[in-house]
């Protein structure tokens, strides 16, 4: 059981490689041997449990895959969506659904985390969802989104497990040394969301140190702040944008959608600023939401996208916690360090408390010998989640 386990989660692994793109797949196969699908992809849900015959995944995972608003007050956990309300009662380990009690029990508490009910979410917001026996694995879909058939999707992981099975382990070489060990990495400092009054705080941050960054700016906002943007466009700073609307539901609903999005904004930068740029950061990042016609479509457009490999979290602090941002940060960069990355990009956003923490930021990354770094579209480097090396 264990040999077909790892086969398993070996050919997940390649079914995330042959729907996102050439590059390190982010398969997940749980304790209970299945794995999560969304539309084309396997979802990063590592601890999936099966009670009672049926799945159960941490709220955690739902609430990043699938944007739930979700609160704890007095015991209770409050989960929103599409004007629906889940109440979890952590006294009496009921669930109630706008008031009405579920007879039975769709959320559990496990070893103090709260598990959902795969089925029960996806059906109540609107996913339908699909059960492969042979490959042991749970499709959740729409059909308003574009994806391929049932019948295309379960082959292409069949083929994926059989082209899994192990082969004889090669023998091991001794690890080249790296060409300059001591050097330290180079930091790309982006802020999305803008343009916007604290994109003027945040450009006169940088210009006082010397430091150059990327800024993604949203369609719609550009539309209210042209002058920011001409402004922006005469700075020492790179621009590429961040969609149209950052609407979740009208970015990724269809590739022609996507794409419109992505266009639309390029296009305006273009007009406001008389620069060109083909760099776009996707809203909320390419994972799990673009889908492989959409990877296409922006390689078809030539377009490159950048994600990020340190998250500061700013959006959720207020300006009072500051310094947590800067932590964050610190303890971000320090990591990917200390992997051997030497190409770390910082997702940071146009916001007031952002604007308070920057001057740490900087003051640290610089002290610290880091070398900081804006997008050079002649040398562009490959840096997204779907492990794409042409965008």
């Amino acid at each position: 059981m264990k040999k077909m386990y790892s086969i398993l989660a070996i050919a997940l692994g390649l079914l995330l490689f042959m729907t996102i793109g050439t590059g390190k797949a982010q398969a997940a196969v749980g304790n209970g041997e299945r794995a999560i699908g969304l539309h084309d992809r396997i979802l990063p849900i590592n601890d999936i449990r099966v009670i009672d015959g049926d799945t159960k995944v941490p709220l955690t995972d739902m609430e990043k895959t699938f944007y739930l608003t979700v609160t704890t007050e007095d015991g209770k956990t409050t989960i929103d969506k599409y004007g629906k309300q889940f109440v979890f009662d952590a006294a009496t380990g009921m669930t109630t659904l706008d008031g009405t009690v579920e007879a039975w029990k769709p959320i559990v508490e496990i070893d103090g985390n709260l598990f959902i009910s795969v089925k029960y979410l996806t059906r109540e917001i609107g996913f339908k969802m699909e059960y492969f026996t042979s490959i042991r694995t749970i499709r959740i879909y729409r059909d308003d989104y574009e994806h391929m058939n049932h019948d295309a999707y379960e082959l292409m992981v069949k083929k994926a497990i059989e082209a899994a099975k192990p082969a004889p382990p090669a023998k091991p070489t001794k690890p080249s040394k790296p060409a300059n060990p001591n050097k330290k990495a180079v930091v790309y400092l982006t802020f999305d969301d803008g343009p916007n009054q604290f994109t003027l705080k945040n450009n006169d941050t940088l210009n006082k140190y010397k430091a150059p960054a990327t800024f993604f700016f949203i369609g719609n906002e550009m539309k209210h702040q042209p002058s920011i943007v001409k402004k922006m466009a005469k700075s020492d700073h790179s621009i590429g944008t961040h969609s149209m609307s950052h609407n979740q539901k009208l970015v990724y609903q269809s590739t022609n959608g996507f794409i419109a999005e992505m266009s639309g904004a390029a296009d305006l930068l273009a007009k406001q600023s008389g620069k060109q740029s083909k760099l776009v950061r996707v809203p909320y990042g390419s994972v799990p939401h673009v889908t492989p016609a959409m990877q296409k479509s922006l390689k078809t457009k030539g377009y490159k996208m950048w994600d990020w490999n340190v998250d500061s979290n700013d959006w959720q602090y207020k300006d009072t916690q500051a310094d947590q941002i800067v932590k964050n940060v610190q303890d971000g960069v320090t990591k990917q360090a200390k992997a051997g990355e030497k190409q770390i990009i910082v997702l940071m956003h146009d916001r007031s408390q952002t604007a308070i923490a920057l001057p740490k930021i900087i003051e640290w990354l610089q002290k610290e010998g880091y070398e900081l770094k804006k997008y050079e579209p002649s040398n562009h480097i490959s840096k997204n989640f779907l492990k794409d090396p042409e965008l």
